[in-house]
């Protein structure tokens, strides 16, 4: 702890995260719902770095990591809690698709365009519901202007060339009349034909701790290396003195190697005496029986280079804004590609004694259309000071190809609406009444589905107040939803070993809320305190899933008599202030009562993968997060900044069963490890130069999969970028940046504990990435 720390001091951190109680968010941001100050907040800028995921962005944000399964599909990790706890939003409307039920289909995301990404890491649920029981997340895309832009037109051009990083090319365009008309287009796209990585792509442990000191195998190590191991018992034929002579002259009465040994120098058969030879391999006092410890691998382990990396995606996007004397209407329409590889295993799973070459590898195809309105208007009522308005149609389809074959396809056609509607302020009070409708219909095909049609509705009322006294700030918060999950005719057959026998339909009414203040301490100190309950009604997946799911490496099975779970969550939080130096503390603690998690029944089905039920118990969660930061002016050689950040969080069953306790542990499998993170960020006239470094530790709190869970060896991911604005002397050019950033510049083998496939493809190697951003 103290090497770890003192490197964090050492080496300080800046990152371009910005706290929501810092006074200094985008402008841009315009909503009825205004920033909490009581929240766990954080805004993140987009910058030159190389993002390759939603995820990959936000993981230098304390208490956010990611999912990292494999190195083009990356979920944020908030507080241990992802998938189906944490909302994922564009533009303040939720794109939650097949990447909260399956960790292999990646979030769309454009990494080159994306203005900023709002972080909520307190539960979320009074303002968008149970997915949000972990956090939110909301993607600004710069696709809806909601002030007007300074300049009639303007154009971005973005080129890079990456060494180990992707290729990336795209324009984005803003037109607009200076009135009440601004458009904006994007177009970018990304390639990579593979990654490198620093060794290979299996695990050591995968060699050295597959054949326990005690003997046998460790089964749960071997599934999740995708390895053939298993012991076998070797006659040993220097265990007995004599050769039988009998037998070498009649091999065909042979039994086995055994048969031609004997301990007497002479044996008797149909009364013949045989002399029976010596054995010239024979040692005396060993045993008859020697085991042999086979370890073959039924996927590839590839060396200096993941196989199945590559990776395509591409956006063409476009949206326009009409502004009016009491408001705006923005409309816009993107479309989203992408296809790339799953690397580290076979969705074929190959059985026992296969060749791995046989294997056909996992692709994941995802398209999506996105089509969505917003609008704010002033004092559209009396008593109402603004009203918002969003609305958006989602069109996702997901799926995973073995080979060039189609394995799964799931296709999400989902239509939102929100209404917010701020009243005037009374004194200090202020606050909103929303509404909101969602309703989702899910439609399987091909041969390797594990879902059924199921369409879900949603609606819900909140309210949300706060009281501001400027030193001080109390708000509250009430939420009321309804979920319907309403099956659809399909071909859907559940497994043989399904819970569920048939299929019924499932209705949830959910009650969430929250309380908490914000409260000035003096000049340098404040402190805030935050209490939620809140409600999660269980997803499809989780009521009906059957059959193997191998993306998860998983037989997975849902149960239909879940209940919601509910979480209630205390958050709090000390907060220091002096001239540049801002310190903030923050402890947590979640308690969920009907925690859900998949529980490994102790049995293997389809080659290798762990049958797994959909279950729940009680849960408690708990953490902490430190930041710190210092800005220095330093005159004529620019401005300083560093801060430092450290994290822990702690996922435990309470009082769990005999069976979670023997199968699952008291920590659940694949949690996310303590880190220590640090940056340092200098910027003089026309250069930017931003250096980070966060150390993962080593697990100390590791799940179990029947057996323990193998920790993987700590390691350190150091990133560098930098940048500079070069004077142009032409008035059709209004600037020219060229950039280089660097990812993994120690080229350490990271293998994130949280990562599904942290066994078997590591995060890339060291890599680099050169462009230029020029802008019209």
């Amino acid at each position: 702890m103290r090497r770890q720390l003192l490197a964090a001091a050492i080496l300080f951190v800046v990152h371009n995260a910005h706290a929501a109680d810092d006074p200094t968010l985008p402008a841009v941001r315009v909503e009825a719902s205004k920033p909490s100050r009581i929240d766990s907040i954080v805004t993140v800028e987009a910058s030159q770095a190389q993002n390759r995921t939603l995820g990959g962005m936000l993981e230098h944000v304390s208490g956010v990591q990611n999912s990292a399964f494999g190195p083009n599909a990356g979920a944020p990790v908030i507080r241990s809690l992802s998938g189906n706890r944490v909302q994922i939003l564009e533009d303040g409307q939720s794109i939650l698709g097949m990447n909260a039920f399956s960790g292999d289909i990646n979030i769309p995301f454009d990494p080159l365009f994306v203005r900023s990404v709002t972080v909520n890491k307190s539960s979320d649920t009074v303002r968008y519901g149970g997915n949000a029981i972990g956090g939110s997340v909301d993607i600004d895309s710069g696709l809806i202007s909601r002030t007007m832009e300074d300049k009639d037109q303007s154009m971005e051009l973005v080129l890079r060339k990456g060494f180990n990083a992707a290729d990336a090319q795209g324009f984005r365009m803003n037109f607009n009349n200076q009135r009440n008309v601004s458009t904006n287009l994007q177009v970018s796209r990304q390639r990579i034909s593979y990654y490198d990585i620093p060794g290979n792509s299996k695990a050591g442990v995968c060699n050295t701790r597959l054949f326990p000191a005690t003997g046998g195998v460790n089964s749960a190590l071997a599934d999740s290396c995708q390895k053939e191991a298993r012991v076998q018992q070797l006659y040993n034929k220097a265990s007995q003195p004599y050769i039988d002579q009998f037998m070498t002259e009649n091999p065909d009465w042979a039994d086995g190697d055994f048969s031609f040994y004997t301990n007497s120098p002479t044996s008797i058969w149909q009364r013949r005496t045989y002399v029976n030879p010596v054995n010239p391999a024979y040692v005396a006092g060993t045993p008859s029986y020697v085991q042999k410890q086979i370890n073959n691998d039924v996927t590839p382990d590839y060396h200096h280079r993941l196989g199945n990396s590559y990776s395509r995606s591409s956006q063409v996007a476009l949206g326009s804004t009409w502004f009016f004397d009491r408001g705006y209407v923005g409309v816009s329409i993107d479309a989203k590609d992408s296809e790339y590889g799953v690397p580290g295993f076979s969705m074929q799973n190959l059985s026992f004694g296969a060749n791995p070459a046989d294997g056909l590898p996992v692709g994941v195809v995802i398209k999506q259309q996105r089509y969505a309105l917003e609008a704010l208007l002033r004092d559209p009522l009396p008593y109402v000071e603004r009203a918002e308005l969003r609305v958006s149609k989602l069109d996702n389809t997901s799926g995973e190809r073995l080979g060039s074959t189609r394995a799964n396809d799931y296709d999400f056609q989902s239509t939102q609406a929100e209404l917010l509607l701020a009243h005037q302020p009374v004194g200090p009070l202020s606050g909103v009444l929303g509404l909101s409708h969602q309703a989702r219909d899910v439609t399987g095909s091909g041969t390797l589905r594990y879902l059924p049609d199921v369409e879900t509705r949603s609606n819900a009322v909140f309210l949300k107040e706060t009281l501001d006294f400027g030193w001080a700030s109390f708000d509250a918060g009430v939420r009321h939803e309804r979920v319907d999950h309403d099956l659809q005719p399909s071909r859907f057959k559940t497994s043989r070993n399904a819970a569920n026998t048939t299929l019924q339909d499932r209705s949830y009414r959910l009650n969430s809320y929250s309380l908490g203040s914000y409260v000035e301490l003096g000049p340098l100190f404040a402190a805030k305190v935050r209490y939620s309950s809140s409600q999660r009604a269980p997803e499809i997946n989780e009521l009906y899933a059957s059959n193997a799911h191998y993306s998860v490496m998983t037989q997975e099975e849902g149960n239909q008599n879940l209940e919601p779970e509910r979480a209630k969550n205390l958050e709090l939080t000390g907060l220091f202030h002096l001239g540049g130096f801002a310190l903030s503390a923050t402890a947590y603690r979640m308690k969920y009562d009907n925690y859900l998690y998949q529980g490994h029944s102790g049995m293997q089905m389809a080659n290798r993968l762990p049958l797994k039920y959909w279950k729940q118990t009680d849960t408690t969660v708990k953490g902490f997060e430190i930041d710190a930061s210092q800005a220095l002016d330093l005159g004529g050689y620019g401005k300083l900044n560093l801060s430092a950040f450290a994290d822990l969080v702690r996922n435990h069953a309470d009082r769990p069963d005999t069976l979670r306790a023997h199968n699952d542990g008291e920590y659940l499998p694949n949690m996310p490890t303590n880190r220590y993170g640090a940056n340092l960020q200098w910027q003089r006239d026309s250069w930017k130069v931003q250096l980070s470094s966060t150390y993962y530790d080593k697990q100390k709190y590791p799940g179990r999969n029947v057996s323990e869970e193998i920790p993987l060896d700590a390691f350190n991911l150091v990133d560098l970028q930098v940048s500079r604005e070069l004077p142009v002397r032409n008035a059709y050019i209004a600037g020219v940046e060229v950039f280089v950033n660097g990812s993994n510049l120690l080229d350490d083998e990271a293998r994130p504990h949280n990562s599904p496939l942290k066994y078997i493809a590591p995060l890339p190697g060291r890599g680099f990435q050169v462009g230029v951003t020029v802008k019209l």
